[in-house]
Formats: C-alpha cells, sequence, structure tokens
C-alpha cells in the first residue's frame, strides 16, 4: 500500500487513475455485446468465461475500434481478460483515453486516491502453519536450481477406478480385497451377442469379464466452457481425464489463478492412452466429426481450459504409458521445462470390437480368475483414469506442499527384437530395473514392496519374476524379504492407465502403512515359485513396516519403498522407485493446531451442485473426525475457486462443523 501512495505523487498516477475507469469502460462496452450485465463480468475472467468465440471477437473489436480507432485484429486473442485490455489501452493510448473518459489531470490523480490505495478485505487470519501451496512459490521466487537427479515429490492424486468413484473407496477395495471384476454392463453393449466360449471363433469373443468405471457418458460441459455440441463429439477419455485433472488441482489446493499468477502457467501436462474406440460409433450416432479426434486432445484441453503454457504431450506405449508419461513429467521438471507437472493416463472400453480384436490375437482371458500370479491364460481388460501432481521435492518442500510420496528414480527401455512382437524380454526388463536402482543408488535390500505388472498372463507372469529376482539379485542374495502384489488382481488390467491405478495403490499402502492383499492367486501359475527369490506373495491385508536392514555391516531402520513396473506389448517398460515422505521433526512438531473459531466456506456454480459439495465434504469430515480445522478452512479459503453459490460457516470444531453441515442440508432438503 506505501508503494502505491508513493506512486500517486508522481504524474504517472494518472494512469493509475484512468486504469480503473478504463476498466470500468470497458466492462459496460462488453456487457453491451455479450448482452451481460455490467455487475456480472469479472475482471480477471477471460473473455471465454462469458461465451465469447471468434466470431463475437470481431463484433468486440468493431465497437472498440469506434472508439480507439484502427486495432489489431489478434487484440482480443492476446489480451483475454478486462483488466489486460484496459493495461494495453492505458499503455497504448493515454491521451485519447483522458478525453475518451472526460478527464482532466488532477481529476484522474483523485481517482487513484480514491481507488487504487484500498487494501483488500481481510481474510480472518489463520494460525501459524506451513506455507500454503496457492501462495507464491518460494522456489519460483528464488529461481532454485534442479538437479539432474532430483527426487520429485508427489504433492497430488486423483482417479478413478472399477468399482470406486473415489479414492477413498478405491482403498477401501483394495484392503478389503474386493473383486471389482464384473461381466461387461449392459450399458456398454450386449455382450451376449458377441461371446462365445469357443476362443477360435471367428468374429466373437471368448472373453465378457472386465473392470467397469460407472457414468463415463456423464459431463458436466459448460462447467468447462464446453459447448453441448462440441463435447458429445469429444472422446469419453478426453472429457473423463479432464474432469480428473480439476479433481487433481483442486484436491491439492492449487486455483487456475495461483498457477497463472505465481508459477506463470509453466505447467506441463503428459497423458497416455491407447484406444480411441468412439470412432466406432461415428456412423450409428451420425457424428462424423469424431473421426477428427485425437491422442493430443487429452493433453491440449486441459492445457486450454486451466491455461497451462508448458509442455502438453499425449502418448501410447501401450500398457506402459501412464508410467512412460510420469517419467517424461519428471525429466522435464529437472530441465526446469516446467516448474509443476501434471501427469496420468486413461483407459476405457466403450465399443465390443476391443473384445473381438483382443480375442482374435488370443490375449484375453478365457476365465475371470484370470488374475496376477494365478494359473491364467491372459488378461482382463479394466478401465481406469489417473493423474499425478508433480514438482521437485525440495520446492515442494519451501512452498509448503502436502507431500504424498517421492519419486526417487523412473526409468524407460524397449525389449528389442524378441521371439515374437508381443513377446517380453526378461533381460530387458532385468537391465531396466537393475539400472534404476544404479541411477537412484538405492539398494534393492531396502525395498520392501513391489507392485508388479502381472496380469494374468502364462508366459508373462514368470518372465516378470525371472526379471526383478535377476536384478535383485544383482546386489543382495537375500530371499524372500519384499513383499510384491498387484492391484490387477483387484480389478483387472487397465492397460494404458494400468501404471496409474499400480501407483495409486502404493501411495494409498503409503498414507495408510498397510499392504492390501492381492487376490484370487490360487491355484497359482504353474510356471512361478517364490521360494528362492527375494519375493513373498502378499495374500492378506498387513502392517507395513519399515525395514530394518543390515548392510556391510551396519543395521538400520529405512523408508518405506516401494518399485513399480509396466511393460507394453510392443516392448516399451517403464519402472519407478518410490519412497515415504518423513517429514522433518521440527515439522511434526509444528502440527499444533489452534481451536480458536473457524471460517469454513464452500463454493459451487448453482445450489444444487452446492448441495452435493456439502454432503461430499460432510462424509469427508465424518470420516476424518481429527481433523485440522484450521487447515481445513485455510485451504477452502485459498485453495478453491470461489462460484456463485456459497456457504459460509463459523465453528469451532470438526464436530460443530458436522453439527452445521447437517443442519444446512435439512434446511435444503425443506426447501429453504
Amino acid at each position: 500500500i506505501g508503494a502505491k501512495v508513493q506512486d500517486a505523487a508522481r504524474p504517472a498516477a494518472t494512469v493509475g487513475g484512468v486504469a480503473g475507469l478504463t476498466r470500468a469502460y470497458l466492462k459496460n462496452l462488453v456487457a453491451g455485446v455479450i448482452k451481460l450485465p455490467a455487475r456480472r463480468i469479472d475482471e480477471d475472467g477471460s473473455f471465454e468465461k462469458y461465451g465469447v468465440d471468434s466470431v463475437m471477437v470481431m463484433a468486440l473489436t468493431n465497437e472498440l475500434e469506434k472508439s480507439f480507432g484502427l486495432l489489431p485484429k489478434t487484440l482480443l486473442f492476446e489480451y483475454q481478460t478486462i483488466r489486460e485490455l484496459a493495461d494495453y489501452f492505458v499503455e497504448t493510448q493515454q491521451d485519447r483515453l483522458v478525453r475518451l473518459l472526460g478527464l482532466e489531470t488532477g481529476e484522474a490523480s483523485n481517482t487513484v486516491a480514491a481507488e487504487e490505495i484500498q487494501a483488500p478485505t481481510p481474510v480472518k487470519s489463520m494460525p501459524a502453519r506451513r506455507a500454503a501451496p496457492a501462495l507464491m512459490s518460494q522456489a519460483v521466487a528464488a529461481n532454485v536450481t534442479i538437479p539432474d537427479n532430483a527426487d520429485i515429490a508427489i504433492i497430488g492424486l486423483a482417479g478413478q477406478y472399477p468399482g470406486a468413484a473415489t479414492l477413498a473407496e478405491f482403498w477401501e477395495n483394495l484392503r478389503a480385497g474386493k473383486d471389482c471384476v464384473t461381466e461387461i454392463p449392459a450399458e456398454r453393449w450386449d455382450h451376449s451377442a458377441y461371446f462365445d466360449a469357443d476362443r477360435y471363433k471367428p468374429g466373437k469373443a471368448y472373453s465378457c469379464w472386465g473392470g467397469f468405471i460407472d457414468d463415463v457418458d456423464q459431463f458436466d460441459s459448460l462447467f468447462f466452457n464446453i459447448s453441448p455440441r462440441v463435447a458429445d463429439m469429444l472422446d469419453p477419455m478426453v472429457r473423463l481425464f479432464l474432469q480428473t485433472v480439476w479433481n487433481l488441482l483442486e484436491g491439492s489446493g492449487y486455483t487456475r489463478d495461483a498457477i497463472q499468477q505465481h508459477y506463470q502457467s509453466s505447467v506441463g501436462v503428459y497423458v497416455g492412452a491407447m484406444y480411441q474406440q468412439y470412432h466406432g460409433y461415428g456412423d450409428a450416432l451420425q457424428k462424423p466429426a469424431v473421426s477428427l479426434s485425437s491422442y493430443s486432445e487429452m493433453a491440449n484441453r486441459v492445457s486450454h481450459f486451466f491455461n497451462l503454457q508448458g509442455p502438453s504431450v499425449a502418448l501410447d506405449t501401450m500398457c506402459s504409458s501412464a508410467l512412460t508419461s510420469i517419467h517424461l513429467a519428471c525429466e522435464s521438471l529437472r530441465k526446469q521445462e516446467c516448474r509443476l507437472a501434471i501427469a496420468g493416463a486413461v483407459n476405457l472400453t466403450i465399443h465390443p470390437d476391443k473384445y473381438l480384436g483382443l480375442s482374435q490375437s488370443q490375449m484375453l482371458g478365457s476365465h475371470a480368475h484370470s488374475r496376477s500370479f494365478a494359473d491364467g491364460d491372459g488378461y482382463i481388460p479394466a478401465e481406469g483414469v489417473g493423474a499425478v501432481l508433480l514438482k521437485p521435492l525440495s520446492c515442494a518442500i519451501a512452498d509448503g506442499d502436502s507431500i504424498l510420496a517421492v519419486i526417487k528414480s523412473t526409468a524407460i527401455n524397449h525389449s528389442g527384437h524378441t521371439h515374437g512382437y508381443a513377446v517380453p524380454n526378461p533381460n530387458a526388463q532385468a537391465s531396466l530395473i537393475e539400472d534404476n536402482f544404479a541411477k537412484s543408488g538405492i539398494d534393492p535390500r531396502t525395498v520392501s514392496y513391489v507392485e508388479a505388472a502381472a496380469a494374468g498372463s502364462a508366459l508373462g507372469d514368470p518372465i516378470e519374476l525371472s526379471a526383478l529376482t535377476k536384478a535383485f539379485r544383482k546386489f543382495t542374495q537375500d530371499a524372500q524379504f519384499c513383499a510384491i502384489g498387484s492391484v490387477k488382481s483387484n480389478i483387472g488390467h487397465a492397460e494404458a492407465a494400468s501404471g496409474m491405478s499400480q501407483l495409486t495403490k502404493v501411495v494409498l499402502q503409503l498414507q495408510h502403512r498397510q499392504l492390501a492383499p492381492s487376490i484370487l492367486a490360487e491355484p497359482l501359475n504353474p510356471n512361478l515359485s517364490f521360494a528362492d527369490t527375494p519375493f513373498y506373495l502378499q495374500e492378506t491385508l498387513a502392517d507395513w513396516e519399515q525395514p530394518v536392514v543390515t548392510i556391510d555391516g551396519v543395521t538400520q531402520t529405512y523408508a518405506r519403498r516401494a518399485t513399480i513396473s509396466s511393460f507394453g506389448a510392443g516392448g516399451s517398460n517403464a519402472h519407478l522407485i518410490i519412497e515415504e515422505y518423513i517429514p522433518p521433526v521440527q515439522d511434526r512438531q509444528a502440527c499444533e493446531r489452534s481451536a480458536s473459531p473457524q471460517i469454513i466456506v464452500f463454493s459451487a456454480r448453482s445450489r444444487e451442485r452446492l448441495q452435493a459439495v456439502v454432503e461430499q465434504m460432510l462424509a469427508f469430515v465424518e470420516q476424518h473426525p481429527a481433523l485440522p480445522l484450521s487447515d481445513f478452512a485455510y485451504t477452502l479459503q485459498v485453495g478453491r475457486e470461489a462460484m456463485a453459490a456459497r456457504l459460509a460457516l463459523v465453528v469451532n470444531d470438526s464436530a460443530t462443523l458436522v453439527q452445521a453441515l447437517k443442519a444446512y442440508l435439512h434446511t435444503v432438503k425443506q426447501g429453504n
């Protein structure tokens, strides 16, 4: 404030006064063109937010030219908000603005005193806590250099998997050992018209089982400023990944404004996918434009909507797509091509041609229990979508992010020439894992869990176990010290998104410090034997203890560590090493919370959606009675976008919050 008052005393203060009146003038002008009251136009909201398309841009430009003379036709593409546009005119046409607005120099100077030096309305002060991620990145401000081998923090996680609309539900399914594989649901297609148990029957599919997500056809297009007509032509995978990234950023406390203001929109997007089945419905749905969809749209729609200007990449390495996208994202962060990175994958099964093709190639399991490590003959397909928000660990610590886990190292390679295009190479897999351990400097003896790629293949599962054993044996001869499991036993093989389902399972296990069971492994694949390997099959829910290991005569306790492997059918392999994050002692001691009253705020696009938000939050608070209320309040205040329908509560503790939320819902349901 002091700096602005000082500026007001200089001749340049006229510029500041004109700026405020220019914004008001432009709001009224824009309001007249788009037929919306000026009071409803946000000075910092993009024109797209109000339905301004390329045709309307030209109309606005023509209207502006009546006041300002000839203007660049690209003007409203370069300056996309009222504030940006006003700043442009103040810089380039100050004298014209003074005359246009009927101002004298003295009047403009008085305007700045009234407008510019007002302090913002203060938010209720929060107790001392770690810095919020929505604030200016300390690492960005300090221009931190990132080492080539820097650890990468996972600071956000979102996703949806068979039988689980949320990650909380996903964890409950995993810990309970729930089988989420079903017959192909009727809303996909009538599988009885295609199924035949004879695996060699032409034109038929010998499998009718899979893991499926609910409501993949549901999408709130207007929320994302996409017209229903365009949304109808978008591949459902594009829509689903866009929704998931919204949940990812909101769950991490990052708003679009915070990203744009404090990270200069330097955010990379990397997404993996491998099928484009929506094309198959083009003729039936009379939507010829469907055939124009591209993998790139999955990444580019995210970058466009959130105004992210880092790398935006969609890739297909088949079943290793998710982990490969994470590998590229980590490398991009280390090279400082971006300051934040979103990485993930999406996979859907929406057309019967997929099962017909996989049956023709003899890759499907012929029975529902063809699962990881079991005596199966192929894999059971699954759907899934997931994404992580990544940042160099040193930056995440400096910025006070919530760190879910740490990526110690990533690696990718290819199997080269083998006995067949889809036949894995155990030596290439072993080299990948061994090289990743060497690169990270981590001794495999300190790894206590392996999330395997095992999908139920009679050949593929033993090859993977052989490769893992060979890589671990380079460092240790100890046997059966490391648990091994696979999420595919619960949900099936999510193909391009399988790596995200694997990573999500590992992160959830780290959060809960438990190892979930691998299910349906009996009878065991006759080509598998764990007895002489470093591994034992995790078949029950168990506590995940930190390992105590003696290396070179020194015994010490190590952090919980896990590895994740994904192997694409075409030979593209990927491997991750993950470690739990253990905050410094002083951080843990700094978690004392104040019992003072807190302001809890919620918002949504409509009262109906606000009710849904409150219901979700009520369920969350009831599940977390020891919730740090001040953190909860802070995140809702600075880590959420403010929308039209709002609710504010002042509460002293979680119990009071539960009562207040229930009272609100009761009032709404009574029609008040």
